[in-house]
């Protein structure tokens, strides 16, 4: 099933409207919404509480090029949003085992078990995270990975 304001997807709504009447679970949840960190972490959220037992989360955008790609509202085509800050505060979380795949602008995979490598870089509020800190520190920030080593952690 797919959720689309707009056009596209199966479903006409907000990730939001459909969760908040949504009953069923999944075993995977693929997040390519709006591109703004508020939303991106609602979504994660939102989906942790419907994802069954062993599922996994993937979330589009996560491995900005540029500062210009990254920037809120978007200003060009190319558009990742800050959907890297929602990654980062979600690696300081202990019940979720977070990485970032080398794949397709950055695919974020999430699985509902214990964090194998917390990041503890907790700050009040992961909004302002500047993009010049995760250029400088986005490899130990996003925890990235390669394809074949997703395929053995899986």
């Amino acid at each position: 099933m797919g959720i689309d304001p707009v056009s596209g997807g199966t479903v006409r709504a907000t990730s939001d409207q459909f969760f908040a009447k949504n009953d069923e679970k999944f075993d995977c949840v693929f997040i390519d919404g709006l591109h703004e960190y508020h939303q991106v972490k609602k979504d994660i959220l939102n989906s942790l509480q419907f994802l069954n037992d062993g599922g996994i989360i993937l979330l589009h955008d996560c491995l900005p090029n540029n500062y210009y790609e990254q920037a809120t509202p978007r200003c060009q085509w190319i558009w990742n949003g800050d959907v890297w800050k929602a990654i980062v505060e979600c690696r300081n979380l202990k019940d979720i085992d977070v990485y970032t795949c080398y794949a397709d602008f950055g695919i974020g995979v999430i699985f509902k078990r214990p964090n194998k490598n917390l990041l503890d870089y907790k700050l009040p509020n992961y909004k302002n995270i500047s993009f010049k800190f995760y250029y400088e520190n986005y490899k130990k920030l996003m925890n990235i990975i390669e394809y074949d080593e997703l395929l053995n952690i899986i």
